[in-house]
């Protein structure tokens, strides 16, 4: 007797995303040797998932149901039954997405496998989003390998959908649309707008899907994000492929649907990527963030009309966003969150001001997109104002919890003994702090540094060096806030150190640098040439990698004036390297300085401020967080520039602490002189 399953016999999976990997798992064991590659595979998941759905969909409670394996079916009397079933049913069903060249490619032994794991769960009260939890398990590495792509978490597309609030008539468009996660929450939000509110919630609710645009490059996805928001609200959805990027080469569907300002609201997380640069001429011209752009001072940037050769596709984004919404219209964007601090994005927050106001920016945590990214990411919610605003509030938070962690692993909340904590129900809490974060941004205050604060806001016009980054706030600047009203600090920046001719500049309040010898001199004798890397734990190591003659050692030997108790910094290069210091001793005279340091000399002066005060000063803690904030990071190069003016020295108020610890300071560094002559003569003794 054939078994038979009624809809109302199924049941929710308690984690679908665990029942996925067990079939991927499988897949994989009997695909590996073949020539199946992931793709394919994900493809031949979807129809089997298209079945289920409509499956459910169309099915009453009472009604028998077709995905299930019959007790007598071989695995081909299966395959057919389904592969008709994908005919007749999903095929004729929608026309206009499925093809006669879409069909059940996956042989019978497999499908049968897939069916069985599958056939006793309800998808559609298992999981919000089916097609997320499967393309997270079947398709994600395939994705970033491709195109910088990622599927946002759930719990950050919830987030994003309920702090931009779209209403019943909002005309929504996700530029990057993947298979439609952002479109269905909002979807899910209007549908409760609709329940909650007194009107015709069938005309509205045919409305909702003829409100939701996306674009996307990826046909395939493209496909399911059309299918899925047709089953999940028989509706018609306005879903075109396309590169975002090039509206000048839409077809005309696209050209008809997707027109600059005409959105209220845009919610996206663009592919991003130094691996994925546009590179186009005619794409880069289109936007003004495709241009270089000079730096004017502080914060002060204006755009050339020499195009840049390649720019990460995220920053272009940023900028077509802009271009598509209407006046007044709304953004959220994903972004790496070293757009939001470095120097060299300051166009970008340039650009940005003179399109509307930063409404709010959250820093996620790094285990967000893990385990398929390490990417630091935070959200930037945008308003674009044709009349902008002198100044205005912006919301800040920090989101240190997501519910998982590196391994995608739940992550729960703990009681101080180690134990988990429990809800009124007896159920575990998951650690997220997205869940209850739009409540507290309703009701965030403003910074407090005397307060503990992960939600706060502050006005634009208090935003240092174009920082956007919230922990900047609530670290560096909390800190230097705290340390000005403490009584035994002073708070001096390097420039007033120097305006006051503590710290010597030769010209134009700058720092003196060293110089490039060039190559061709490499070589010549053993004259150190000292690089970045030859600084490190208040030390020069002579034993340089790059040496040269004492003849062009004569040549530099003035210029650079390298004396005792002069203190080197590095400025350029390696991130890690930005920030090490040296003290330079009797023996570390005879050197020549690359270009990447700079070299800062300490006059003679009444207020007890010595290089020995100063090396320590300068590797304080916060000293060195505002070194790595106003570091200019582009790749793997790093650089302070003249921004090092701008770091503030705590200095204790009372000179005889200064003395203090300058003593303390000579003291430590005359024993590793005394190490260092000790060893000297030892390798002498041992050669």
């Amino acid at each position: 007797m054939d078994l038979i399953l009624r809809k109302r016999d199924l049941v929710k999976a308690p984690n679908l995303k665990k029942t996925f990997t067990l079939i991927n798992q499988h897949l994989y064991g009997r695909l590996k040797y073949t020539d199946t590659d992931t793709r394919t595979r994900s493809k031949e998941i979807v129809n089997l998932l298209l079945i289920k759905l409509v499956d459910e969909m169309t099915k009453s409670a009472d009604d028998e149901l077709d995905f299930c394996v019959k007790n007598s079916e071989t695995d081909r009397e299966l395959y057919e039954r389904l592969q008709s079933f994908f005919t007749s049913k999903v095929k004729r069903k929608y026309p206009d997405l499925l093809s006669d060249k879409d069909f059940l490619s996956l042989n019978p032994e497999l499908t049968k496998l897939i069916v069985q794991e599958l056939q006793h769960i309800s998808l559609l009260r298992s999981s919000k989003d089916v097609f997320a939890d499967a393309f997270e398990v079947f398709v994600s590495k395939l994705l970033k390998e491709e195109g910088g792509q990622f599927f946002t978490p759930s719990n950050v597309v919830r987030f994003m959908v309920r702090y931009l609030n779209p209403n019943l008539t909002s005309l929504v468009l996700d530029p990057a649309c993947g298979h439609g996660g952002f479109l269905l929450e909002v979807k899910d939000l209007l549908w409760e707008k609709i329940n909650q509110a007194e009107v015709n919630a069938f005309e509205f609710g045919k409305k909702i899907v003829s409100n939701l645009y996306g674009i996307d490059k990826d046909a395939f996805l493209v496909k399911i994000c059309k299918l899925y928001l047709e089953i999940l609200s028989s509706g018609k959805s306005n879903i075109v492929c396309e590169d975002s990027l090039d509206p000048l080469n839409y077809r005309s569907q696209a050209r008809e649907l997707i027109k600059n300002e005409k959105f209220d609201v845009v919610l996206t997380n663009p592919p991003f990527g130094a691996k994925i640069p546009i590179e186009e001429k005619r794409i880069l011209e289109l936007y003004e963030l495709g241009y270089q752009w000079k730096s004017f001072g502080k914060d002060s940037w204006k755009r050339s009309s020499i195009l840049v050769k390649k720019k990460a596709p995220q920053i272009l984004f940023i900028e077509r966003c802009v271009q598509l919404l209407k006046n007044g219209g709304k953004l959220g964007i994903i972004l790496p969150e070293g757009i939001f601090g470095n120097v060299s994005d300051g166009n970008i927050w340039e650009f940005l001001k003179s399109k509307g106001i930063v409404l709010g920016v959250v820093s996620l945590s790094q285990n967000t997109f893990q385990p398929y990214t390490c990417n630091k990411t935070s959200i930037l919610f945008f308003q674009k104002l044709e009349k902008i605003p002198k100044d205005y509030e912006i919301q800040f938070a920090i989101v240190n919890h997501v519910g998982h962690d590196k391994d995608g692993k739940d992550l729960f909340k703990l009681n101080r003994d180690g134990s988990k904590k429990l809800d009124n129900d007896g159920k575990q809490i998951i650690n997220d702090d997205l869940l209850e974060l739009n409540e507290k941004m309703k009701k965030c205050e403003r910074f407090n540094y005397h307060k503990k604060q992960l939600v706060f806001k502050i006005n634009y016009s208090e935003i240092k060096n174009n920082i956007f980054i919230p922990y900047y706030y609530t670290g560096v600047e909390k800190k230097l806030k705290i340390l000005q009203e403490n009584k035994d600090y002073v708070l001096r920046s390097i420039k007033d150190l120097v305006k006051n001719k503590i710290i010597y500049s030769p010209k134009n309040n700058h720092l003196p640098r060293g110089d490039e010898i060039g190559s061709h001199v490499y070589g010549l004798g053993e004259v150190p040439f000292i690089r970045t890397s030859e600084i490190s734990n208040w030390e020069i190591n002579l034993d340089a990698h790059k040496k040269t003659s004492k003849e062009v050692y004569e040549q530099y030997k003035h210029k650079q004036n390298i004396e005792f108790g002069d203190l080197l910094l590095v400025k350029d290069g390696g991130p890690n390297l930005i920030g090490k210091t040296a003290f330079v001793t009797e023996l570390d005279t005879n050197i020549i300085i690359q270009s990447h340091i700079f070299q800062l000399k300490c006059l003679e002066n009444d207020d007890a401020i010595d290089p020995y005060l100063l090396i320590y000063l300068l590797n304080l803690d916060i000293v060195q967080q505002q070194i790595q904030a106003i570091t200019f990071v582009q790749g793997t190069i790093a650089t302070i520039g003249n921004r090092v003016m701008d770091v503030i020295l705590p200095l204790p108020a009372q000179k005889e602490k200064r003395k203090e610890i300058s003593t303390r300071v000579r003291e430590i560094i005359e024993k590793k002189v005394e190490i260092r002559k000790k060893m000297k003569v030892l390798s002498l003794d041992l050669d």
